[in-house]
């Protein structure tokens, strides 16, 4: 695995849209403010090995995007995904990802704080030497 695709993923997406909170890797790590993560999922979505010992590797990522605004939550989630819909990546490393939206946002809850949260799924799609 790639271990930095959602490292990546989020400091390319703070660069291409001007958002009010960090986009993290694995948590939002305030509880008390709004604020966006992406997660990787357990396994890969596909996997292709080529004669040459190259393989395409294929990686779903979830968003979790958490406003106090519920209307916000949903709006940013959508801006996310339809940002990085299509949109091709390049690593630090050189990696050029194909990203596609897998998922509209999708409402998942309203915590004790009042905070509401929305996910939306992607997949990036790699070729690893």
């Amino acid at each position: 695995m790639k271990s930095n695709v959602a490292d990546t993923i989020c400091t390319w997406l703070e660069t291409a849209m001007e958002l009010p909170f960090t986009v993290y890797a694995d948590i939002i790590p305030d509880e008390d403010s709004d604020g966006a993560c992406l997660r990787h999922d357990p396994n890969p979505a596909a996997e292709r090995r080529f004669i040459d010992g190259s393989r395409q590797v294929s990686w779903q990522l979830t968003f979790f995007v958490r406003c106090q605004n519920a209307e916000n939550a949903r709006r940013y989630a959508a801006d996310m995904t339809d940002t990085i819909d299509g949109a091709e990546i390049t690593g630090d490393d050189g990696i050029k990802m194909d990203c596609e939206a897998v998922t509209l946002p999708q409402f998942i809850e309203v915590d004790a704080k009042g905070y509401t949260t929305y996910s939306a799924s992607i997949r990036c799609t790699y070729l690893e030497e």
